[in-house]
């Protein structure tokens, strides 16, 4: 059944969020990154850059989260897309993903403008790190970011302050080995506007992938185990028919009955 067309327009919306999202989270976090490199020593850039990238995650999250779900990420969308597949069609996932990549590049873009001759903030792997040691950091990393993203509950605020502090803290782990894109549009933007590509680039694309699918399936364990619930239709609250309370402890099979029921009345 094609969309209706006001839906359609909400999900327009929706991408154009992604697209504006990703490449202000990409010119907060390169420019403020690359003000650093510019102006400090090492030893504190090892804690500012990440702060940088956290920082501008919260700002962006909190800012979006109500228009598009501020994903930022299509790593991250891959992973809902398999866990949350009433909100996250693989259409819309696809959409996303080429809004955030052109997002990318628009930030990276107007950064090499306004800095120009400066650092670009295209991620590499430091000097002594192996091919295999930045991969399984970058999905390591990514499989911690992704995981901040199902998991987490409440407002926008709660939402975007989580994920942004779970990417300060990841950063200053892979930071100084790989960069910590744990984001492949934080790593495509910078590497095609400075045209700086580096050794094994593929790992920027390959480990946060691989790393949102272990968190999804990490998620499925856990749904399986009964600890978490299957997300809800978008536009349907569950409402117990066994109980009033909406905190019940009811099973997942029961909770997905119940919700079936109150569809049909």
């Amino acid at each position: 059944m094609a969309p209706k067309k006001n839906d359609l327009k909400i999900e327009i919306g929706r991408c154009f969020g992604e697209f504006i999202g990703t490449a202000f989270f990409l010119f907060m976090g390169v420019g403020g990154a690359v003000n650093l490199i510019n102006n400090t020593t090492a030893p504190l850039q090892d804690f500012a850059i990440p702060f940088c990238f956290g920082f501008s995650l919260f700002v962006n999250v909190f800012i979006w989260a109500g228009i598009s779900g501020g994903v930022l990420n299509p790593a991250i969308t891959i992973a809902l897309t398999l866990t949350d597949p009433n909100n996250y069609s693989w259409i819309k996932g696809i959409a996303y993903i080429v809004c955030q990549l052109l997002g990318a590049l628009i930030g990276s873009w107007f950064i090499d403008l306004v800095q120009p001759g400066g650092p670009n903030g295209a991620t590499m792997l430091g000097n002594g790190v192996s091919i295999a040691q930045g991969l399984f950091l970058e999905v390591f990393a990514t499989s911690v970011l992704t995981m901040t993203v199902l998991f987490i509950s409440g407002d926008n605020y709660n939402k975007a302050f989580g994920v942004g502090m779970a990417l300060f803290v990841s950063a200053l782990c892979a930071g100084p080995y790989t960069g910590a894109s744990l984001n492949p549009a934080r790593t495509f933007g910078p590497a095609i506007v400075a045209k700086e590509f580096g050794r094994a680039h593929w790992i920027y694309y390959i480990g946060p992938i691989l790393g949102s699918l272990l968190a999804a399936g990490y998620w499925h364990i856990l749904r399986q185990l009964g600890v978490v619930d299957y997300p809800a239709k978008k536009g349907t609250q569950h409402v117990c028919n066994n109980c009033d309370c909406n905190n019940c402890n009811c099973s997942n099979n029961d909770r997905k009955k119940n919700d079936e029921e109150n569809q049909i009345h």
